[in-house]
């Protein structure tokens, strides 16, 4: 009697793991969100609710980057809880050059985390240098490391301050920019 009603439970257990289980159609959406393909939906459904100003400035960085022969590479996205997105580049494939671009949901946001994550808008150290700038709450990263250390300096720096520029006579003339250090 014992054995019999223990392979009932065990029945019964599998049985309901079966029925509340996932279905091969609830599978996939999920599996998206984990990876960058979520990326594309997320991007349409921004643009179509206004706040895919990110989108703007992508493309913005991308075709400056390829008008001055640097391909961005090995593209990485995160996205907080927060609705903060960063998006992380490899400069022509080169794991020592890294050219990051944070967007912040609100220029706060930005005063409040990056000090905390660069501490400074340049920082030189014996095997990296990290240069970062700052407008409305758009933070532009270029972080360079060993031998190759500030190998694009001069021209991020001003590649940077033309994509922030631009972004500035986008922005609300209403909205106080963040000081921008070079």
């Amino acid at each position: 009697m014992k054995r019999y009603l223990g392979w009932l439970i065990c029945a019964g257990l599998m049985g309901t793991i079966i029925i509340t289980g996932c279905s091969s159609d609830e599978v996939q959406p999920e599996a998206g969100k984990y990876n960058i393909q979520s990326l594309p939906d997320g991007v349409l459904r921004a643009q179509s609710q206004g706040k895919g100003v990110d989108v703007q400035i992508l493309r913005n960085m991308r075709q400056a980057f390829a008008r001055e022969n640097i391909m961005l590479t090995h593209e990485k996205y995160a996205e907080d809880a927060r609705g903060n997105v960063s998006y992380q580049y490899l400069i022509n494939n080169q794991s020592s050059q890294q050219v990051t671009l944070h967007v912040f949901s609100s220029e706060q946001e930005l005063i409040n985390r990056v000090p905390h994550w660069y501490r400074g808008n340049r920082v030189v150290t014996s095997t990296n240098q990290t240069e970062v700038y700052n407008s409305h709450n758009t933070s532009l990263v270029y972080t360079s490391m060993g031998k190759e250390k500030g190998k694009y300096s001069p021209q991020i720096k001003a590649l940077f301050t033309s994509i922030l520029r631009r972004l500035d006579m986008q922005q609300d003339p209403s909205t106080a920019a963040v000081e921008r250090k070079h």
